[in-house]
């Protein structure tokens, strides 16, 4: 059979690729059918005035994409393959039902995921003032300082931070996160530490661990979003704890343990997420007693536990655990940088090593780079800068954001706590009439949005809360955010008829 092919020698193009695409657009087109038989390699290189090298590497990369049937001394033919997929916009039909498919946690957790995002859009759109982001200012990154940090370790282990590593992290950094544990009054050891992933996979990682699918796992009510979707993702019977001002109601505590027997308790004793509550020693040393008496695990996340701005520090839960049954969460994202995703597990030697098995089995080891960057950035100084740096700032941010409350509300149906730290205040709206719903939409009308409390409740909230993070804003964002903020709240409690005068 004649094929018609335009050779260009002066292209960029290869010989030969301009060969296989020119023929490729003949059998998509329908000017080459199945079973049409093409010249033999010599025959048309002769044609082309190619060298027969070329044509037959073309030839080639047709049959192994299924445009060509050959068998050695026969012709080639073109072969019926199915089109490729062209790249839709929208949503393409297929055979399969992803809705159903997809199993029932997962398809419950894309649902949230799609009303998150929605509210998200709508508190990024032009002109609002967002108390919703927890992550830190990125203004405020220390670039040059890790660009530096990262330079100088790929120039000395480049290769072998490249490749796979350990499944506890990278050892140095590990090190240096024992050592910086000791300053909250924690004794820890390299080998019971792991490097995660970030917080999130430290949870995910402690679950494959301690809790079969079914399983009662106890938190706090309210409690840290991002967990609970975990949890629910999961499999696990999530019974929660209502807070009090002094944290997790921990008579109720004991009673849920007799009832339901936990695999695990996860608690939030600094800065609580999101109300920001900080527990007392007297309420760590309990809690701790209560889980030593049932030998159950308890998940202490110390996210924010660098972040204190007021008050004497409370040591963490972990400092005081003799019996291995704290496993202490600790991460980067908070303090630092959250595209790094580096956080750790601090927990019983038994336990980390049954941890590195799973990480192994998940993914091999984690970012060693990155690990390797981080950990030069911490020993040459850059980090104790930084925190101290943060500390200052964000401590006239919070202070700025409890004036400015103070001054909105400053009698009245609107309550809220005031954190030692971190970057979380809760508010509470008493008597309010309005759904949460439009409430947001009140807010957006003023310019202002923050996160409706019923992401941080697992089943009905018990009132109408609000979560304002300030960890995105400067004092000045958070002055006229919470002016507005106090406008639509306001809003909200007048009567219908002084609304529409208004």
């Amino acid at each position: 059979m004649n094929v018609l092919l335009n050779i260009d020698e002066n292209s960029r193009v290869p010989l030969f690729r301009q060969i296989r695409d020119q023929l490729i657009h003949l059998v998509d087109t329908g000017s080459l059918r199945p079973g049409a038989r093409l010249p033999s390699t010599r025959h048309l290189a002769e044609r082309l005035s190619v060298n027969r090298s070329t044509v037959y590497r073309a030839y080639q990369e047709l049959w192994s994409l299924g445009y060509l049937e050959s068998r050695p001394g026969s012709y080639s033919t073109v072969r019926r393959r199915p089109k490729v997929a062209a790249a839709t916009r929208g949503p393409a039909p297929g055979h399969i039902d992803w809705t159903k498919r997809a199993s029932p946690a997962s398809e419950a957790l894309h649902a949230a995921h799609r009303r998150e995002e929605a509210l998200l859009q709508k508190a990024s759109a032009p002109g609002v003032i967002n108390f919703v982001p927890l992550s830190p200012d990125s203004r405020l990154f220390p670039m040059d300082a890790f660009r530096r940090c990262m330079n100088h370790v790929l120039r000395r282990e480049g290769p072998d931070l490249l490749q796979y590593g350990a499944p506890l992290g990278y050892r140095p950094l590990r090190q240096f996160i024992a050592e910086r544990m000791r300053l909250h009054g924690v004794s820890v050891t390299v080998d019971e530490i792991m490097i995660t992933t970030g917080a999130q996979n430290a949870i995910e990682r402690l679950l494959r661990l301690l809790a079969a699918p079914g399983a009662p796992l106890v938190c706090e009510s309210p409690t840290y979003a991002r967990a609970m979707d975990i949890f629910r993702l999961a499999g696990v019977q999530i019974v929660g704890v209502p807070m009090t001002e002094a944290g997790m109601d921990l008579d109720v505590l004991e009673q849920v343990i007799q009832r339901h027997g936990p695999a695990l308790v996860y608690t939030i004793p600094n800065f609580h997420n999101p109300t920001g509550i900080t527990t007392d020693q007297a309420h760590r040393e309990r809690l701790l007693t209560i889980c030593e008496r049932h030998r159950l695990p308890l998940v202490e996340d110390g996210f924010e536990e660098e972040m204190k701005y007021f008050g004497k520090t409370v040591l963490p839960v972990k400092s005081m655990d003799h019996h291995g049954v704290v496993i202490y969460l600790g991460t980067f994202s908070k303090i630092l940088f959250p595209g790094l995703r580096i956080g750790w597990i601090a927990a019983d030697r038994r336990c980390i090593d049954r941890l590195a098995s799973i990480q192994r089995t998940l993914i091999l080891s984690g970012n060693l780079l990155d690990q390797a960057a981080l950990h030069r950035f911490c020993r040459t100084g850059h980090y104790d800068l930084h925190v101290n740096r943060m500390h200052r700032i964000y401590r006239r941010r919070m202070q700025t954001a409890i004036k400015a409350l103070r001054a909105a509300f400053t009698d009245g149906p609107v309550h809220w706590t005031e954190p030692a730290g971190g970057y979380t205040i809760w508010l509470r709206l008493h008597d309010v009439a309005a759904a949460e719903d439009e409430i947001v939409q009140r807010l957006l009308e003023h310019g202002v949005m923050a996160l409706p409390g019923s992401f941080h409740f697992h089943g009905a909230a018990d009132g109408t809360y609000f979560r304002l993070s300030i960890a995105h804003l400067d004092e000045a964002a958070i002055t006229e955010g919470i002016r507005r903020l106090a406008a639509g709240i306001e809003d909200l409690y007048r009567r219908p008829d002084e609304r529409n005068l208004s």
